[in-house]
């Protein structure tokens, strides 16, 4: 190969380690282009509600022997409280206590709460969700509640003393 050839290819070379470069920055502009376009949450995090005769507040609940409440996941904007309109799906609620149950209902986004039996104090359990927020971004929550069983209620006493009865004397 003369000197003609050799400086050819390295001219060739030079140019398509060139292109190369040019080509690499071009898919870098093309990925955060995409980056940018693909669709981001709007939900920013959930709460677990929790219903029943009085309204808890949120992630917490406290309820006695016997009564109940139904568990509902929030998806909220980044505020913290308006309603994100985000579709909630998948949803599982982990808790393991003798203290209370709680049950996924039949349309497998709630849960029923039940007091079994006194806690010690507030337990631990989660709830887990996908969210599908309105421009379609997909994304996956966990948030974690308490629930305190509180001991049954004695029924107040009525009953403020006794007294001994007599007949009427008989002759």
């Amino acid at each position: 190969m003369d000197h003609k050839e050799k400086a050819i290819l390295n001219r060739l070379l030079r140019e398509a380690e060139d292109n190369a470069r040019e080509i690499s920055k071009v898919l870098h502009i093309i990925r955060e282009i995409e980056r940018d376009l693909r669709p981001r949450p709007i939900t920013h995090s959930i709460q677990i509600r929790f219903t029943g005769d009085v309204p808890m507040a949120n992630n917490a609940l406290v309820l006695n022997v016997g009564q109940t409440s139904q568990a509902s996941i929030a998806a909220l904007l980044a505020d913290g409280v308006t309603n994100s309109g985000g579709v909630v799906s998948a949803v599982t609620y982990t808790f393991n206590d003798p203290s209370a149950t709680v049950v996924i209902n039949a349309d497998s986004l709630t849960a029923t709460v039940t007091g079994v039996a006194a806690s010690t104090g507030a337990v631990s359990g989660s709830a887990a969700c996908t969210i599908t927020d309105t421009d379609g971004a997909v994304s996956t929550w966990t948030q974690a509640f308490t629930i305190q069983t509180n001991g049954a209620v004695p029924p107040a006493q009525l009953t403020q003393g006794v007294a001994v009865q007599f007949s009427t004397p008989t002759p």
